[in-house]
């Protein structure tokens, strides 16, 4: 029996750490809509120095098997390159 593919939407977050940027919290999201609402929303009131709403499709939930992240919008500062490497 083959497994329906879901559609996964997060954001993940920046934040300084020890003057650096680093990798903060993973936020899942209900949709690429609220994902982007999220990611603005965060780092406009400070909680990250940058945010980037993401989307991708997952084959496999038991064991994480999916499809590369596609970004849909980054706020803030990120890492050079983020929209390919996410997640992290």
């Amino acid at each position: 029996m083959a497994l329906k593919p879901i559609v996964a939407h997060g954001v993940q977050l920046f934040v300084l750490l020890k003057g650096k940027l680093a990798q903060g919290r993973y936020v899942e999201c209900n949709g690429a809509a609220e994902a982007c609402k999220v990611a603005e929303e965060k780092v406009r009131i400070g909680r990250a120095i940058g945010a980037a709403a993401f989307t991708r499709t997952v084959l496999d939930p038991d064991y994480d098997d999916g499809g590369e992240p596609v970004t849909l919008a980054i706020f803030g500062t990120v890492p050079a390159g983020v929209a390919d490497q996410l997640p992290f």
